[in-house]
């Protein structure tokens, strides 16, 4: 079992005390957006012997992961962990599927030339665990809530998008969405401009819509927004984002738990490079599905290939962290310790630890944790 230091992101979008007040982490008064706990490249956990977790699963992938989780993902850790805390609405923002991935990723190795959008061949689900109220835009709206929601402007870009979803229903959506990712400056003002008027009415939508343009004035993505769906988290409830569902959070602080992959293609509310035609390309319909405490299977009903979250309140007695594959353990709220015979690690906010495939441990105390594992994968018999 290792102790696992997180690397800090310091993110312009980030809160400047949300991380820092659970776990003491980070600058006082500056942003901190992220903590990762991993092996991605571009942030992987330090060790107490000076290593990386990236280094230690590179030097023996087999026996670190085991061999069953070695061979599917490519002797790669296959999830990432993060803390996460907007402090402004982060870039709305879509993620390849599966496949896409690959064939992108692949045609781009063949063209070294070219320029380079898939930065690994690997989709991106990511689960989102509220510790604290968490609002965020998750997947689209329902077909009559978003001609509702369009109809209330009376703009030539809202109504070309309207246009679109009466006359084509759901194959519609993507024409849609790329109509009002394409608004100009100008359009988008003139948006915000009647936006006011609705929102002193009640408008969920043109009070959102507000909300980020004061953000990001002038930002296309602000006209997306009245196509989304504005989820509010309690701490507890839990938000599956699969690769293809556009989202952008937007306030509060979370468990964040990912498929260890970097591709994002942006529609809006960013500097960044903003790819319409690849973020349209990939957007998924399906609605995103909210998981409550009380539901059967908890927070970790809802999973992908590569991870499930598990959450434990740990008043009620010790709990076995058993199985086989990787495993991060990352103290949620108050004190508990976690040991494997050998070593114990103290859990508290943001501490974190990896076990290795065939480590067995036991953790207890009185606070809550997080465990994050492959899912379907043989322990030890």
């Amino acid at each position: 079992m290792h102790r696992l230091q997180p690397t800090l992101k310091e993110y312009s979008w980030g809160s400047r005390s949300a991380i820092q007040s659970l776990t003491g982490l980070g600058r006082a008064g500056e942003p901190l957006a992220e903590i990762w706990y991993g092996a991605h490249p571009s942030g992987p956990s330090h060790l107490d012997d000076g290593g990386t977790l990236e280094e230690l699963i590179r030097a023996d992938n087999v026996s670190v992961l085991g061999e069953e989780v070695s061979e599917r993902f490519d002797g790669a850790l296959p999830f990432l962990v993060k803390f996460i805390a907007p402090g402004q609405a982060v870039s709305l923002q879509v993620h390849p599927n599966q496949a896409r991935a690959r064939a992108g990723y692949s045609a781009e190795l063949h063209d070294p030339a070219g320029e380079r959008m898939f930065v690994d061949p690997r989709h991106k689900p990511e689960q989102i665990f509220a510790l604290t109220a968490f609002e965020g835009l998750v997947g689209l709206l329902p077909l009559d809530e978003a001609l509702q929601a369009l109809d209330m402007f009376d703009h030539p870009v809202a109504r070309a998008a309207r246009a679109e979803l009466s006359t084509h229903g759901t194959s519609g959506i993507a024409s849609a969405l790329a109509t009002l990712a394409r608004a100009s400056t100008t359009d988008v003002h003139e948006v915000v401009a009647q936006a006011r008027t609705l929102a002193d009415h009640g408008s969920v939508p043109a009070q959102t819509l507000l909300a980020l343009a004061e953000q990001y004035p002038g930002d296309p993505g602000v006209a997306v927004s009245l196509m989304l769906r504005k989820v509010h988290l309690d701490p507890g409830d839990s938000v599956m984002v699969a690769s293809g569902v556009p989202h952008a959070y937007m306030s509060g602080l979370a468990l964040e738990v990912m498929a260890n992959s970097d591709n994002v293609f942006r529609l809006g509310l960013t500097s960044k490079r903003v790819d319409i035609e690849e973020s349209i390309a990939n957007v998924l319909t399906d609605p995103a599905n909210v998981s409550r405490p009380h539901d059967p299977d908890g927070p970790g009903a809802r999973v992908s290939e590569e991870f499930h979250l598990r959450v434990h309140d740990l008043r009620s007695g010790e709990v076995a962290i058993a199985g086989g594959g990787p495993r991060i353990v990352v103290g949620l709220r108050g004190e508990s310790t976690i040991s494997d015979g050998v070593r114990s690690v103290p859990l508290f906010p943001g501490a974190a630890a990896f076990l290795p495939h065939r480590t067995e441990a036991n953790a207890d105390g009185s606070g809550s944790l997080a465990v994050i594992s492959v899912p379907n994968v043989v322990g030890p018999r």
